[in-house]
């Protein structure tokens, strides 16, 4: 059986592959772009960076709100697994079309 922290590397890992390889990375180049820090040179390789950390971002904030609903509302215990779940499979669904264009 899989503890907290192996089920959020997991978590955290189908996010990473979720920004690095997502179609939806040509929506997020034009918007990384504007929002990226000054610090940094406008280069494609930079662009492509803070475009994926965009998506790989979103993925864990949009994938975690079911879960800190059924926290919230359901079962208030913190140290439930029922949770971290429902997290992993929200990430799992927003991850599929960029495990379908790895295949």
């Amino acid at each position: 059986m899989l503890d907290r922290r192996t089920l959020l590397l997991l978590i955290v890992g189908l996010a990473i592959v979720n920004g690095i390889f997502s179609p939806y990375l040509r929506i997020a180049l034009p918007v990384s772009a504007a929002l990226m820090p000054e610090l940094f040179p406008r280069t494609a390789e930079w662009v492509l960076f803070w475009g994926s950390i965009l998506l790989s971002s979103a993925t864990l904030l949009v994938s975690g709100v079911p879960a800190a609903l059924y926290e919230r509302l359901v079962d208030r215990d913190a140290t439930g697994m029922a949770s971290m779940w429902i997290w992993f499979a929200g990430a799992t669904l927003l991850s599929l079309p960029a495990v379908q264009r790895l295949l």
